[in-house]
C-alpha cells in the first residue's frame, strides 16, 4: 500500500485584543496541528472586530507547512 502525500491547508479562527495576540494564538493552533518544529507559511489572514466585545478582534488565518 502506498502513502499519498499532499499539502494540507489549515484554517484557524482566533480572537485577541491586539495583532500580536492574534498572531500568537493562531501560530499556537497551527503548531498543535503541524508540530512544534514545523516551518509554516501564512497563506492569508483576515481580521474583523467582534461585535459582542469591544476592543477585541476575530481573525481567520490560513497556514500551510513549508515542504
Amino acid at each position: 500500500m502506498s502513502v499519498t502525500q499532499f499539502p494540507l491547508t489549515l484554517r484557524v479562527t482566533v480572537s485577541g485584543a491586539t495583532p500580536d495576540e492574534i498572531r500568537e494564538n493562531a501560530r499556537a493552533q497551527a503548531h498543535d496541528f503541524f508540530g512544534l518544529d514545523a516551518e509554516l507559511d501564512v497563506i492569508s489572514a483576515e481580521a474583523e472586530s467582534e461585535e459582542e466585545h469591544r476592543n477585541r478582534y476575530r481573525a481567520t488565518v490560513f497556514f500551510r507547512r513549508v515542504a
